[in-house]
């Protein structure tokens, strides 16, 4: 039997804070990845969530590198530095929601801009130009997305715990803001 690292103990708090949600039917639990990657000794932990009635997904991933384990194992820290994990967030919605990236931003910056940065990004399938006379060069919304990353700044470690199921209902908030944004644009095309 080993240790738990401060990742080991961080992931089992927040994962079974995220299925307690599942189990209040808050939000449902959609993905979960765990993974070592060997070729740069890193660990990366995230689980994809998203509410029945929404639209909009949202991930929270936890990486941490060798150097936060061999600062907690070994006490080979550089100076100004903490043993720990890099948390982030991102919420994917529909390319759409983009129209309303001003409202959304401001929705973020109030609940998350002293703890981290906010950056935002479009991605969209297209058809490439054929030449003259040829349709094409059109941007598609059906198969595009819009994302929101949020990366904290500074590492968390055990002594954040307590903060956990404050951070998950900001996120679970967060959530809601990009689900929102969807649905008065549905109901606005519904009235015309």
């Amino acid at each position: 039997m080993f240790d738990p690292t401060i990742f080991d103990n961080l992931k089992v708090v927040l994962e079974g804070h995220l299925y307690d949600l599942d189990a209040e039917q808050t939000i449902r639990v959609i993905g979960r990845e765990d993974f070592i990657d060997l070729a740069s000794m890193k660990r990366i932990f995230s689980m994809r969530i998203r509410r029945d009635e929404g639209c909009c997904q949202a991930e929270i991933s936890m990486t941490s590198v060798l150097s936060d384990f061999a600062g907690e194992r070994f006490r080979l820290v550089e100076p100004g530095e903490r043993p720990g994990a890099k948390l982030a967030l991102r919420l994917e919605m529909p390319l759409s929601h983009s129209e309303h990236a001003a409202e959304l931003h401001r929705a973020m910056a109030d609940r998350w801009a002293e703890e981290a940065r906010i950056r935002h990004e479009r991605s969209a399938e297209f058809v490439p130009d054929d030449g003259p006379g040829r349709s094409g060069g059109e941007v598609s919304d059906e198969n595009g997305a819009y994302r929101i990353h949020i990366e904290f700044i500074r590492k968390i470690d055990e002594s954040h715990i307590g903060d956990m199921e404050s951070l998950l209902t900001h996120l679970v908030d967060s959530l809601v803001d990009a689900d929102e944004v969807g649905e008065r644009k549905r109901r606005g095309r519904d009235s015309e």
